[in-house]
């Protein structure tokens, strides 16, 4: 599958699932006092920009690996082709 259409696929689950966290919180915050709202606002936060910056990690790990794989395979074509002149010309 291309990278571009994989990055595409996990924003929008990313987006997704912000968008679940949010609807949880507004019903949270309406159930709760008002203290008792503001702390449970700001831990919905915190876990919401936490699960967002686990997932671009994990994005990042995922496209880093396919640029290393691309890399070594370009650079074993060099190797072959250098070593086929190599022995034809020297």
């Amino acid at each position: 599958m291309n990278p571009k259409v994989k990055t595409g696929i996990s924003a929008a689950q990313t987006g997704l699932k912000a968008v679940k966290i949010g609807k949880k919180a507004l019903n949270l915050k309406k159930k709760l006092p008002g203290e008792k709202k503001k702390a449970t606002q700001k831990a919905l936060e915190k876990s919401a920009k936490k699960a967002a910056k686990q997932e671009q990690k994990t994005e990042k790990k995922q496209s880093c690996r396919q640029r290393n794989r691309r890399a070594l395979k370009n650079t074993k074509g060099i190797g072959r082709i250098a070593l086929a002149i190599w022995n034809r010309y020297f």
